[in-house]
């Protein structure tokens, strides 16, 4: 950890702030109106599943987890939705994203005003313990058919081969299954176009996260957190692609410039695990003690990063142009897709405790943080296993660990006032006191 001065350092909102809401806020009115505009509206988890489907031609993606997050930042609409879910039997402690996607469907109620739009199909990456089963609930309320794509077993690097080829015979499968339950032919040349606006648009993403090891860093968590969205919305599309080129190039000129997202930036803590959605003022009051929140694993598992050859640095994956790889037909696309995919060490927290502890602290040293703040989680089952053990390892490395309770996504398991007391006196403890600006 370098320890700042206590210099002010220059500052500026972002000029592509604005653009990342409009896109947000577009993708969301077009999920509203896809049938009317004759495009396809499939659902399913924020990973992958927006691009395989891109061969069918038009379509609109509505990702569960940024739905499901969405609504958690309303909190007395995801109350209702939540009690919505338990009203159908379904139980408090699944995955606080899929209560709050059920609710939204069991109400009848979109977020964005309407009735909930109904998909003509699921395709989802069966990743996570709940996806599979949250798509066929789903499929089971609103009849439109359903293709998970198991994930396979295993951390990055680890038979990495056989992986790959599990995932790429499922996806052959998921393109005859799409092809007959919409009555399309599917169109290679557009899924590789998709997989092309992916990959550059999600480099330029990684590399502009990837920059925040700069001090001052560039980006802030809380805004962070908002210009993933185009990654877990539409990341298939030219739109994202271009916007994640801008923002990119920005994030250089603010490192070369050394402008801070935080201009009382003396001291930096890493995150894990996902926010609670209805209180990211969290990381405004570290703020206060000159304390900038520079990463999260998290966020990384939407990027997309591969690991040097001591394992420690996490650098931008490449594209498949800069690979030298030509995606000429369907088996290519779907070979390399299948790669890129599995080629993803933010997947590892779904594997052995001590690989994510030794990711975190290779990330907390790269990004030059002094310190970590975790939520324990009891919204998502993925990231809350062995968190208790990721936190010994880390102070076991000599890096401070401060832990809050709640849920990402469900207000009525956060104490607000005992988070604040918490973390006010964590930051005293390493030094930190609140700056009288």
């Amino acid at each position: 950890m370098v320890q700042l001065s206590n210099r002010l350092w220059k500052t500026k909102p972002l000029d592509c702030w604005q653009k990342v809401k409009e896109l947000r806020l577009n993708h969301y009115k077009e999920v509203a109106t896809a049938k009317q505009d004759g495009k396809l509206l499939v659902s399913g988890s924020a990973t992958w599943g927006m691009t395989v489907p891109a061969g069918l031609g038009d379509h609109v993606f509505l990702s569960g987890e940024p739905y499901g997050a969405s609504i958690g930042f309303d909190p007395q609409f995801a109350q209702e939705c939540a009690e919505a879910s338990e009203a159908h039997g379904l139980a408090r402690d699944l995955c606080a994203y899929m209560r709050n996607y059920w609710g939204s469907m069991y109400l009848d109620k979109y977020l964005w005003g309407g009735p909930f739009p109904k998909p003509d199909f699921y395709l989802t990456y069966h990743m996570c313990d709940s996806h599979a089963k949250w798509y066929q609930i789903a499929s089971e309320h609103t009849g439109a058919p359903l293709f998970a794509i198991d994930w396979p077993v295993g951390a990055y690097g680890e038979n990495r081969a056989v992986r790959i080829k599990y995932v790429a015979e499922q996806t052959w499968d998921a393109i005859e299954w799409m092809e007959k339950v919409t009555g399309r032919t599917y169109d290679d040349e557009k899924f590789i176009e998709a997989i092309h606006n992916e990959c550059e648009g999600i480099q330029y993403f990684s590399e502009a996260l990837a920059m925040n090891v700069a001090i001052p860093a560039p980006l802030d968590q809380k805004s962070q957190l908002t210009l993933y969205t185009p990654a877990v919305l539409c990341k298939q599309t030219k739109e994202a692609r271009d916007f994640y080129k801008l923002l990119r190039d920005e994030v250089k000129d603010r490192v070369d410039n050394q402008i801070a997202a935080l201009a009382t930036e003396r001291y930096r803590i890493w995150h894990d695990n996902i926010p609670p959605w209805f209180f990211l003022r969290l990381f405004r009051n570290m703020e206060q003690f000159g304390a900038a929140c520079v990463g999260s694993f998290y966020l990384l598992i939407f990027a997309q990063f591969n690991l040097t050859e001591d394992g420690k640095q996490w650098v931008p994956a490449r594209t498949p142009k800069q690979l030298g790889i030509d995606l000429k037909d369907r088996e290519s696309a779907v070979n390399f897709y299948s790669q890129w995919v599995i080629d993803n060490p933010g997947m590892d927290m779904f594997h052995l405790a001590q690989t994510k502890i030794d990711h975190l602290i290779n990330l907390i040293h790269q990004f030059h943080c002094g310190a970590m703040i975790m939520h324990l989680n009891r919204g998502c089952e993925g990231h809350a296993q062995y968190q208790l053990e990721f936190r010994l390892g880390v102070q076991k490395a000599g890096i401070p660990v401060l832990t809050y309770e709640g849920n990402m996504a469900d207000k009525r398991e956060f104490d607000e006032s005992q988070t604040i007391d918490r973390l006010e006196s964590f930051m005293e403890s390493l030094g930190l006191h609140k700056l009288d600006l």
